[in-house]
């Protein structure tokens, strides 16, 4: 191929991509921005959690769109209802976390990767091997 046949693509590609780019702006329904919005209150943007909710109902509203180290947070959160120095053991988070393996809650199995995770981002804390407790930026992961 040589240097006029490519050019000749290359201007072929940029009036393509013009178009494409044209027919995005034309056709606003179509685009990303104006699809149905979430409904409010399916994901907090920075409010307090209510830690006044039975467990469950607690996990659906808040965990939505979170990985597991955050939903595993989460979890360590509503059990000791945001006290940072409360701590609770390994065994009963996961054992909370294995009752709310269905996709409209935790969605998963717990992972022993999880607590790792939530550790090295400082959410979580572990002063003795199989406890855990809260840090005090734990707060961010319901932050968007």
């Amino acid at each position: 191929m040589d240097e006029q046949e490519l050019t000749e693509k290359i201007l072929q590609i940029k009036q393509l991509a013009d178009e494409c780019l044209l027919g995005l702006h034309v056709a606003p329904s179509k685009t990303r921005k104006n699809r149905r919005q979430p409904r409010s209150g399916t994901q907090p943007s920075s409010q307090k959690l209510d830690f006044d909710v039975p467990l469950r109902p607690f996990i659906r509203k808040y965990a939505k769109g979170m990985s597991g180290p955050k939903k595993f947070t989460l979890l360590l959160a509503r059990l000791v209802q945001g006290d940072l120095k409360k701590e609770v053991s390994l065994g009963q988070i996961e054992t909370n976390w294995n009752k709310m393996t269905s996709a409209h809650l935790l969605g998963m199995k717990f992972n022993r990767f999880y607590p790792v995770q939530a550790k090295d981002r400082d959410w979580v804390h572990s002063k003795r091997k199989g406890f855990y407790n809260l840090r005090p930026n734990w707060e961010g992961i319901v932050k968007r």
